[in-house]
């Protein structure tokens, strides 16, 4: 019979849980918490999950939300600062036409 101590079995709830991300925020709830969209509890639970536990597949998406967000800024106030160019513009044709 073989030792169980040679490590053939040899695992720990914290390396289960880790494999298998069973403590992992959806990236949904991880935007949430980015945003100050959750209740303090599970704000705090993100808090934990990032800062204390450290995963590292969590610290990946979280910086990668962080950065689409980030585009997403950007994209969106060239855009707007379009449209508002481009209604400025109709609104003085329409204006002149109606003027003449």
């Amino acid at each position: 019979m073989s030792d169980p101590s040679e490590g053939a079995l040899e695992f720990t709830v914290a390396g289960v849980w880790r494999e298998f991300r069973v403590s992992c925020p959806h990236p949904d709830v991880l935007r949430a918490a980015r945003l100050g969209g959750l209740p303090e509890d599970a704000a705090a639970f993100v808090r934990f999950h990032l800062e204390e536990s450290r995963c590292p597949y969590c610290s990946a998406v979280a910086q990668e939300l962080e950065i689409l967000d980030q585009e997403a800024e950007r994209s969106t106030g060239a855009d707007v600062n379009a449209a508002q160019e481009r209604v400025l513009r109709s609104t003085m044709t329409f204006l002149r036409r109606v003027e003449g």
